[in-house]
């Protein structure tokens, strides 16, 4: 199911984007084989890569906004953004960058999030630009995928939101950068069948997929734990992850969560779940520092997710979402040690 290897390592990060766009195919809406090529193992950028394929990893605040905004401007032929809020002034800018140089640029974003507000005016800023953009799918609950294809070959599947919080040292965060051929066509199926307000088939098992394999992908991934789990989540409300993660501890597997702070003034709207997990013997603590917008698990330091599900009913089961499953040792080794960084400031 989960099939990745590590191989050696060069000096600079940032030379792997240039390398991976330069190759990219000049169809945007199937993908090519890549030609990726290694980074170095930092905190930021965890780099899993084959002589032809290619997983990275990126944390933020650590990566920064630079990642994607090399990706967006290093587009040879087309920019496919699919985002829950997209706010950041830099990325907006280069998107019509890249539309002002005859790029396709097409948008999509979810019309009512969460918290009231619009994308309206940003919908109408870029399609000024130049930008073909929609409304997400009426489909979902919500659309609170954040996806981007670049060149038809190279995917981003992350927690991110475009928004200057996520992308400047306020959040915690996670994300692949995914040249993988069969997982960067199943995206862009999945963006082409949003778009069109069709139903993708989607096989492939590496990702997960909101609401089609979610909640079975990620309570598969839990009960296979035999030793450990460690989870860094945003949210913590739906009785079918809370049991499984209950049973994981009651069989001897150390499961520890960190979930965020809130915000003076407000309500703690994960109280429920966390007390149910720690009567069930799990380890819950909060972190203060970084808001925890992370959606993280690594169970047994060999598997791992990361993507834009949260760990509440309506994400699994309602939400367009998307994440992507990983065994690769480089990528578990920055995650175990990113977690660990939280744990120790996390009460």
């Amino acid at each position: 199911m989960f099939q990745r290897t590590r191989p050696a390592f060069l000096s600079f990060t940032l030379v792997i984007f240039c390398l991976f766009f330069t190759a990219c195919s000049s169809n945007p809406t199937a993908a090519g084989s890549g030609n990726g090529t290694s980074t170095t193992s930092t905190l930021g950028v965890a780099p899993l890569p084959t002589a032809q394929q290619t997983l990275t990893l990126f944390n933020e605040p650590e990566a920064g906004e630079s990642i994607f905004l090399d990706a967006i401007n290093n587009a040879h032929h087309s920019v496919w953004l699919k985002m829950y809020l997209l706010t950041d002034t830099s990325i907006i800018q280069a998107l019509e960058n890249a539309a002002h140089h005859k790029r396709d640029v097409r948008v999509m974003l979810e019309p009512t999030p969460y918290g009231g507000g619009s994308s309206q005016d940003t919908l109408t800023e870029l399609k000024m630009a130049g930008i073909i953009v929609k409304d997400t799918s009426p489909n979902f609950t919500l659309t609170h995928e954040k996806s981007m294809v670049i060149d038809g070959n190279t995917a981003f599947i992350m927690s991110c939101n475009f928004t200057y919080s996520a992308l400047n040292g306020i959040n915690r965060e996670y994300g692949v950068v995914d040249t993988l051929q069969q997982d960067v066509r199943s995206v862009v199926d999945i963006f082409n069948a949003d778009w069109n307000r069709t139903t993708p088939h989607i096989t492939n098992p590496s990702l997960v997929i909101s609401p089609t394999n979610a909640r079975s992908s990620l309570t598969t991934l839990i009960a296979s734990a035999k030793t450990s789990l460690l989870l860094e989540e945003e949210e913590m409300f739906d009785e079918g992850i809370e049991r499984a993660l209950v049973s994981a501890a009651q069989r001897g597997v150390k499961v520890q969560i960190i979930l965020p702070t809130p915000r003076t003034g407000e309500s703690d709207s994960n109280l429920p779940g966390i007390a149910v997990l720690k009567v069930g013997g799990v380890q819950v603590r909060e972190d203060p520092q970084l808001v925890m917008h992370a959606k993280m698990i690594v169970a047994d330091t060999t598997q791992a997710f990361v993507g834009s599900e949260n760990i509440s009913t309506p994400s699994l089961d309602g939400n367009r979402e998307l994440g992507i499953l990983l065994n690769g040792r480089s990528m578990i080794e920055t995650l175990q040690t990113t977690f660990q960084q939280d744990w120790r400031v996390s009460k």
